[in-house]
């Protein structure tokens, strides 16, 4: 029994181990490589944007919905947008934009 339980733990060591080197060997990004920002809008709507990077586009969980929104063009600014939503930051604010709805100004939190 005491065998099996050592067994046991050995393939657990080398379970984390090969997990760790898969990630060294993937190059696996470090923590500080994303930013997670929450933003609450003057509507009440609030929202989680997450920037990686080397990554264009950014992620959104709006009302319970994941999105991705490409970086578009701006003279100022970062603006993202798809699909009848735009989200653009200046600063510590930015303008959400939805389809059918007013556009509201969000501020990070």
């Amino acid at each position: 029994m005491l065998q099996l339980e050592m067994l046991q733990l050995d393939m657990r060591r080398f379970g984390l181990a090969s997990i760790a080197l898969s990630c060294a060997v993937l190059g696996a990004t470090p923590a500080s490589a994303q930013k997670f920002v929450n933003y609450v809008c003057d509507d009440g709507t609030p929202l989680t944007a997450a920037f990686f990077q080397g990554d264009r586009a950014m992620r959104m969980q709006l009302s319970g919905k994941a999105l991705a929104l490409p970086q578009r063009l701006a003279a100022s600014g970062a603006r993202y947008a798809k699909g009848g939503v735009s989200f653009w930051i200046k600063g510590q604010q930015a303008t959400l934009k939805q389809p059918k709805r007013k556009a509201t100004t969000c501020h990070a939190q």
